[in-house]
């Protein structure tokens, strides 16, 4: 789940950015709202009209910078990937509240410096209606927990046979180790435009907070005052789940600091270790291939699941 977790992550501070850098006296470059609204794809009698497509398309030309063509393209398989999801959250009971979604977004407008009326204005001038953020949220918070819910229960399986190994090879349990951290990403958005100079005052920026910061609950409330800057809630994760680089800085920065700002396609990202906890024994064994698992397998589950709800479905194109 780390990878997809990752991708997702990485689009939503995209988002947050491109929406944060509208004008307000913009106006959209595409306007949905004008255009005609026929039926594209029809999937298990689940209709996707040409709104959907071009709405959902303006979203991810916004966030990822991908061309008119390109964007129409990978919205519309998109929406059908989310529709067979959803009908399958459906057939198992998975079900996300309004609340829980008015809640997200209240929590991703809160990262822009915005309210949700605001939030939703400014999409509406990129030309992204907030149905458009909604059902992509939902869409993404059901999945989620079908997918979460399946490898689970393989690991729990796996979990304990490891443990049988380790005893039947006569390792010492206490011996096993593993460093246990709670992270938070802080983002400073560099436009793709920014000029050296600027991008040089945002590493300066992403540096002084670093200076400044002492621990997570004041450091984080001081970076949610700064200008064009996200914060994504990383959470626990252990060393193994980390890449190498990362894995290394996050060894060498205190408790409560900031590992020093690395240069990204949204600009410069540093995380916060709010805490580093060592665990050991039988509870590292299982907690070390929950994470390496659910960084193995969850692209992967989700794919081969998507593919196969794909394949049984009746999917019409217009």
């Amino acid at each position: 789940m780390t990878i997809a977790r990752n991708m997702r992550c990485a689009l939503l501070a995209a988002t947050i950015a491109a929406v944060a850098s509208l004008s307000p006296a913009g106006t959209a470059l595409v306007s949905p709202a004008q255009a005609a609204s026929n039926i594209k794809v029809v999937v298990n009698d689940q209709a996707i009209t040409t709104l959907d497509v071009q709405s959902r398309a303006r979203l991810l030309q916004l966030a990822m910078h991908l061309s008119p063509g390109a964007a129409a393209k990978a919205a519309q398989d998109e929406l059908i990937d989310e529709q067979v999801r959803l009908q399958e959250g459906a057939r198992r009971g998975v079900v996300v509240s309004e609340d829980a979604v008015v809640a997200a977004l209240t929590s991703i407008a809160s990262r822009s410096k915005m309210t949700l009326p605001q939030f939703e204005r400014a999409l509406g001038q990129g030309g992204v209606p907030i149905k458009t953020f909604k059902d992509r949220i939902r869409a993404q918070m059901v999945w989620g927990r079908i997918i979460r819910a399946k490898i689970q229960q393989d690991l729990k399986a796996e979990s304990a046979d490891l443990i049988q190994q380790m005893r039947n090879r006569e390792k010492n349990a206490d011996a096993v180790t593993a460093s246990d951290y709670m992270l938070q990403r802080v983002v400073f958005a560099v436009q793709r435009s920014a000029s050296p100079a600027d991008v040089n005052r945002r590493k300066a920026e992403a540096e002084a907070l670093r200076g400044k910061f002492r621990n997570c609950s004041e450091g984080l409330a001081l970076a949610k005052g700064l200008r064009e800057v996200a914060i994504v809630n990383i959470g626990r994760k252990l060393a193994s789940e980390v890449p190498p680089g990362l894995k290394d800085e996050l060894e060498k920065t205190i408790e409560g600091h900031l590992t020093p700002p690395q240069r990204s396609e949204l600009g410069f990202e540093m995380y916060a270790v709010c805490s580093k906890i060592e665990v050991t024994g039988e509870a590292a064994v299982a907690a070390g291939l929950d994470a390496e698992a659910l960084d193995k397998r969850g692209e992967e589950t989700s794919k081969k699941l998507t593919q196969e709800l794909r394949q049984k479905a009746n999917i019409i194109y217009r």
